[in-house]
């Protein structure tokens, strides 16, 4: 995956330095992703649009977004985002993601979730990956939250730390 990246010619230097080190050591280092997640804050909170960045127990970063400000639009704050991540966060922090959540290179962001979440002792093997995808499918009942519907707190530094790493962004409801 990472010779695969460093193919792509659009590659900026920070992106081609971080996974020119990889390629040789076998993996991105965490020094190498918090540096990446500093360089896309920073372009954040240049463009107007700052964020928060959460470390989880995994090392990885969850991202509070800023609200939308008055008639912005979410395609606006989404091309803010996507000039952000050339060059910090967009190939560097999906490798490391990737690294960290999902080694095993599985295809269901479920599955992921479910492994990590029975690796930290959140859930037991009575609970599958089927039942978290049908639990976080479905809305439940009229004033039910998520963590109602689930056997453990979704919000958990740790529960994060799992969906973080599956890809899986998972926003705090209200009911």
């Amino acid at each position: 995956m990472v010779a695969t990246a460093l193919n792509d010619p659009t590659l900026q230097e920070f992106d081609r330095d971080v996974l020119e080190r990889a390629k040789v050591s076998g993996r991105i280092e965490q020094a190498d992703y918090d540096e990446a997640y500093s360089r896309f804050a920073q372009c954040m909170a240049t463009s107007g649009k700052p964020v928060t960045l959460k470390k989880l127990s995994n090392g990885l970063y969850r991202i509070e977004n800023t609200p939308l400000a008055d008639g912005e639009s979410v395609q606006t704050a989404m091309s803010i985002v996507t000039q952000c991540e050339k060059g910090t966060t967009n190939e560097v922090g999906e490798l490391y993601g990737i690294q960290q959540g999902n080694p095993e290179l599985l295809a269901n962001p479920y599955e992921i979730a479910h492994k990590c979440l029975e690796a930290e002792g959140i859930v037991d093997s009575t609970f599958s990956h089927e039942d978290l995808r049908k639990i976080m499918g479905s809305p439940g009942s009229p004033g039910s939250t998520l963590e109602d519907r689930l056997p453990f707190d979704p919000y958990s530094d740790e529960a994060q730390a799992c969906f973080v790493g599956a890809n899986m962004a998972l926003g705090k409801e209200t009911s």
